[in-house]
């Protein structure tokens, strides 16, 4: 990201509102910085070699009073920092989780966890640099040109020296960024690779215990660890080695100017006082030089946190809907020539899906493993959208409709259920606001889920833990499909909901979802014998296309199977 990019961003712009306060407070402190080497010109050259000991009380009051309101200034400076730094962070994180999930589903899944994460990080990094000593350096910069008008006017023969120097140092300060900003982004790099594979580890360690795989993966981590320090040290030697030759040159500077300065003396161009005076202003010019060297690395990945902040605010967001509440009152889906792929090189993975589903009935959606299943039902749910056709439901867009009016609408139970930290009630009611505890019971009853919880020493109330601990994958998937369930939506789609039930549950659930069925329209992927029997449509997907389509009946008379109803087998 270019200079101008950067303090144009709209991270850096949040600060802006105070610029002025912080400029005027800064202007001040560099202003008086002054203070204390006009203090020592004056001392040596009015109280020294005249004798002015009036003069130096006067002095002497003076500057403690400069003092006093330069502490008073530099302390009012680092609590504007820490304020500016402290709201900023409050916006730019509740921006990020905001824009997160306005993301389509989509997006979400084309990026590893560690990413997401490294946003929130990027947050707090910026908030520690425009909170600390990093952000006043910056601010401290371009007053250099004052002190050099200063030594200008008190030393006219040190003008050149400090000129130079501080042009030396300014492009020492460039080459180390050159050179920084490369190998920071190498070991951010290596670090977040490092740590996935941790991360990784950490949440699978059950099967890494159980099949005795610590050794190979310890290697494995070793081998990404030694990277991050070989990394990590080639960032520090170049870092060591321009800090070690910035401070170098520090000395050499005292030494040129002190050697200029003696010769202008004895030439009477210059009073020793003021040789003084300009050692100190000119340490003062170059101290924040130094000091760009050393901070090079918190610049550069402050740099980088913002140019990636600035990228995820420019992802597409999910469709915002109308400005008006479009009614969902049938739960009938209409299909037309619709495509979806997940990249734009990925081979299609719906392709050219046309038909109607609904309204109301329990329709099965049947194929192998990568045929499309699950895919068209996120479609159906508005999680992703097509590339290419559309997708109506009661007559309208899926891109109609906000993603909270499809959640009240459509309920979705994923094929591998998710339930976060908390209790069993917490999980079927978190999406949820105000909801009863009968609303939750019935729910539950529905889900065949109320009689195992009941029977629990906590109920409703028990524990479930980190990657769904504490719960077998058979309440899981209850506790997901109670909470699909809980809004009674029009439509529900279900993905494999039986895979974890035993045959009785299984049973009882269908039952359950055949009458909801009545009244809703109830879309399931599944192979359940139970569901193929109990189906009123059978969709069959082959490679995202249909294969096969109708009353269940005919689909499965077709397919060769038998269908069992109460009066016996249909079929041959």
């Amino acid at each position: 990201m270019s200079g101008g990019k950067l303090w144009n961003s709209a991270v850096i712009r949040m600060a802006m509102p105070r610029l002025g306060e912080l400029l005027l407070v800064s202007f001040f402190i560099n202003l008086l910085a002054v203070g204390v080497p006009v203090f020592v010109l004056q001392v040596y050259d009015r109280v020294v070699f005249q004798g002015g000991v009036t003069t130096l009380q006067g002095l002497v009051i003076g500057i403690v009073l400069v003092l006093g309101f330069d502490f008073f200034l530099r302390l009012t400076r680092a609590r504007f920092f820490q304020t500016v730094a402290a709201n900023n962070d409050a916006v730019l994180a509740g921006q990020l989780f905001e824009k997160l999930y306005r993301l389509p589903l989509r997006v979400l899944e084309s990026k590893e966890l560690w990413y997401w994460q490294s946003l929130f990080q990027d947050a707090v990094l910026i908030r520690n640099v425009l909170s600390g000593a990093t952000a006043a350096l910056v601010i401290d910069l371009p007053f250099a040109l004052l002190f050099l008008l200063i030594v200008l006017y008190i030393a006219p023969p040190l003008g050149w020296v400090i000129g130079g120097a501080l042009l030396l140092f300014l492009f020492l300060a460039i080459a180390a960024e050159r050179m920084i900003h490369g190998r920071a982004a190498t070991e951010r790099r290596v670090v977040q690779r490092r740590d996935t594979l941790l991360a990784d580890l950490m949440a699978k360690r059950d099967t890494v215990k159980l099949l005795a795989a610590s050794t190979a993966w310890k290697k494995k981590w070793a081998e990404e660890h030694s990277r991050v320090i070989d990394a990590s040290l080639g960032r520090g030697r170049i870092t060591d080695n321009y800090r070690i030759l910035s401070q170098s040159m520090t000395l050499l500077f005292t030494v040129v100017i002190t050697t200029v300065g003696a010769l202008a003396i004895l030439e009477q161009n210059l009073t020793i006082g003021a040789l003084i005076a300009a050692n100190m202003l000119g340490s003062r010019m170059i101290a924040p030089m130094v000091q760009m060297v050393e901070h090079w690395r918190v610049i550069a990945q402050f740099r980088q946190a913002v140019n990636r902040l600035e990228k995820f605010q420019q992802m597409e967001e999910d469709h915002s809907g109308p400005c008006i509440d479009i009614p969902v009152d049938k739960g009938r889906y209409t299909l037309r020539d619709v495509h979806f792929a997940y990249g734009e090189e990925d081979d299609a993975v719906i392709n050219g899906l046309e038909g109607n589903i609904g309204p109301g009935g329990l329709h099965v959606l049947m194929g192998r493993n990568g045929s499309g299943k699950s895919t068209l039902l996120k479609l159906l749910s508005g999680f992703y959208l097509p590339l290419q056709g559309k997708m109506l439901l009661d007559d309208a867009d899926l891109r109609q409709f906000t993603p909270e009016q499809l959640h009240q609408a459509i309920g979705f139970l994923p094929q591998r259920p998710e339930l976060f930290r908390g209790t069993i009630h917490s999980n079927i009611v978190v999406a949820a606001d105000g909801v009863s505890d009968d609303a939750v019971i019935e729910s539950a009853q529905a889900a065949q889920l109320h009689q195992f919880v009941v029977e629990l020493p906590d109920g409703y109330q028990t524990q479930v833990g980190e990657d769904n601990r504490g719960v077998s994958g058979g309440v899981v998937q209850r506790i997901a499909l109670a909470r699909a369930m809980l809004n009674k939506p029009l439509v529900l789609l279900l993905d494999e909901p039986t895979s974890n039930l035993d045959r009785e549950s299984e049973s009882a659930l269908v039952n359950v979802l055949k009458r909801y069925a009545e009244s809703h329209t109830v879309i399931v992927a599944t192979h359940s014998p139970a569901f193929l029997n109990a189906a009123d449509s059978i969709l069959v997907l082959e490679t995202g296309k249909v294969a096969l389509a109708g009353a269940a009946g005919a689909v499965l008379e077709r397919m060769g199977w038998l269908r069992q109803t109460p009066q016996g087998p249909v079929g041959h």
